[in-house]
């Protein structure tokens, strides 16, 4: 008998890496896995299976209410109540690095949209099926970028900023449902978006940044995860 056995799963996010990594994990621990992501997921599920997996790939918007709705009724036709969810959906910094001054606002609200109001519209839709079975753990992604201000790409830090918040709110309500929320909040993973996207210098100074001086991959949080969602 593995350690998940019976439990039903959402990752969002997780068509390719950490997100990826969290439901092969999830899976491989007896987890039924529903990978919910805007872009397609087949590989993630094919893997997934592969292994004797069980594991579902729904197409999900997650700054859409109608869109998050639909992910956690997949995934309660599919295998029974959700009570794992995993909130790992982020638009990335790297991928607008303009100054706070002369970001577009239309751009910060995009990030938003997805980092923070995301976990939330996943929270309340899974949420009722969690406070139904009387039992539930949700992990919102955050990072440790939430702290380090300043800089190019400061939105993404300012997002997953709010995030912790979020999780301590929805932590407070939930918690007397016998729900828990937390957090992971990492430094930088060498996710094969982060290599295709970061410059070698920024990097390095990343790597000078963190106390082991060590470049972690995707598989490198599986452990708390794990830990978590117990």
């Amino acid at each position: 008998m593995t350690t998940l056995d019976g439990r039903v799963a959402i990752v969002t996010g997780g068509a390719q890496g950490i997100g990826r990594e969290y439901a092969k994990t999830l899976a491989a621990n007896g987890a039924a896995v529903v990978v919910a992501d805007v872009q397609a997921s087949n590989a993630t599920v094919d893997e997934i299976r592969s292994t004797g997996g069980r594991a579902l790939a729904v197409e999900t918007d997650v700054s859409d209410k109608a869109s998050s709705a639909r992910a956690a009724a997949a995934a309660r036709e599919a295998f029974g109540p959700v009570t794992i969810l995993v909130n790992n959906a982020a638009i990335y910094h790297s991928m607008r690095l303009d100054p706070l001054l002369e970001l577009d606002i239309a751009y910060w609200r995009k990030v938003f949209s997805v980092n923070l109001d995301g976990a939330l519209l996943m929270s309340q839709a899974v949420a009722p099926q969690m406070i139904e079975a009387g039992f539930g753990r949700i992990v919102n992604q955050t990072s440790t970028a939430a702290y380090m201000g300043g800089g190019t790409g400061a939105q993404y830090g300012v997002s997953k900023l709010a995030l912790i918040g979020l999780t301590q709110g929805l932590a407070a309500e939930l918690g007397p449902k016998g729900i828990t929320v937390n957090a992971i909040a990492p430094g930088p993973i060498f996710t094969d978006a982060t290599k295709a996207t970061v410059p070698a210098p920024l990097i390095e100074m990343l790597l000078s940044m963190t106390p082991i001086n060590r470049k972690i991959e995707p598989d490198g949080l599986n452990g708390i995860l794990l830990f978590l969602v117990k």
